[in-house]
C-alpha cells in the first residue's frame, strides 16, 4: 500500500528528466503522470454527462428513460449494463482514428486510465475483463487489437484479470460502412468461445472501442453467455448516438 501511495511521486519526479508527455500535443500532463492527456486536450474530449442510458451508456435527452436509439431497437441488448467515455464526435473521433488506423498505440494508456475511471463510476466490478477480438487477418494488418490493448490497461488500474476469452471465427466487412440490418447479418456466427471453463458462472466486462447500433457487441455477449457467463457487461470508449 505504501508503495503504491509513493507512484505518483516519483513519476512526477521522473518526468523532469524523461519526456511523459501528452501524446496529442506533447504538452504536460494534466495529473503529471506519464502519457496522461494535457488540460487542455482534457477540456476538448466530448465526455459523456449524467445521466446516461443504462441500456448503452450514451447520454440520455428529454425526459425519455432511455436514449432513441435502444428505445427504437428491434431487441434488447443481452448485457445487464453499458458504460461509455466519449460521445464519438468531435476530438474524440479523431483520437479513436488515431488510435485505430495511425498507428498509435501508445494512446492506450490514457484512454485505458480514463475507462478505468467511468467504470468504476457506473459501478461494475466484473470478475474478467475480455477484449472483442479482431479476425486474425485484420490483426495482421494492423499490427495490434486496440480493445486488447485498452483491457490491459483497465486491468492494470482495476486489477482485474483480463483473459482472451473469444475467437473472431469469421472475416467480416468494416461494420462502419453497413446499415443495421447489415450488421447483423454480418455477424452471424462471427465468434466463437475460446475457454468456456473461464466463462462459466463469471461476471464480464466485454470491451471494445466503439458503439455504434451495438450489433458487434450483442453477437460477442451472446457467445459468453451461451458458453455459461453469469452476466456480461460493456464498456466503450465512444458511443455514436441519434440527434
Amino acid at each position: 500500500m505504501l508503495f503504491k501511495k509513493a507512484i505518483p511521486g516519483f513519476l512526477k519526479t521522473l518526468g523532469f528528466y524523461v519526456p511523459l508527455n501528452c501524446p496529442l500535443c506533447g504538452g504536460a500532463p494534466a495529473d503529471g503522470t506519464p502519457n496522461m492527456f494535457c488540460k487542455n486536450c482534457l477540456e476538448r474530449l466530448p465526455f459523456i454527462r449524467n445521466p446516461v442510458c443504462p441500456g448503452c451508456g450514451g447520454e440520455l435527452y428529454g425526459i425519455l428513460d432511455v436514449c432513441p436509439d435502444c428505445l427504437h431497437a428491434e431487441k434488447k441488448f443481452p448485457w445487464k449494463r453499458a458504460a461509455a467515455l466519449f460521445k464519438m464526435d468531435g476530438m474524440a473521433k479523431e483520437v479513436i482514428y488515431q488510435y485505430k488506423y495511425r498507428n498509435m498505440p501508445e494512446l492506450a494508456r490514457p484512454l485505458g486510465r480514463l475507462a478505468a475511471g467511468v467504470m468504476e463510476q457506473a459501478r461494475i466490478r466484473p470478475d474478467l475483463i475480455v477484449p472483442t477480438p479482431l479476425h486474425w487477418f485484420r490483426h495482421l494488418q494492423r499490427g495490434y487489437n486496440q480493445a486488447a490493448l485498452l483491457c490491459h490497461e483497465i486491468g492494470r488500474e482495476t486489477a482485474i484479470p483480463v483473459r482472451n476469452l473469444l475467437r473472431r471465427t469469421k472475416w467480416t466487412k468494416q461494420q462502419a460502412r453497413l446499415d443495421r440490418k447489415q450488421r447483423i447479418q454480418n455477424l452471424h456466427q462471427a465468434f466463437s468461445i475460446i475457454d468456456s471453463t473461464n466463462c462459466k458462472d463469471r461476471c464480464i466486462l466485454l470491451v471494445d472501442d466503439v458503439m455504434t447500433t451495438g450489433s458487434t457487441l450483442s453477437a460477442a455477449a451472446e457467445t459468453l453467455l451461451a458458453s455459461g457467463a453469469a452476466e456480461v457487461d460493456v464498456l466503450v470508449l465512444a458511443r455514436r448516438q441519434r440527434d
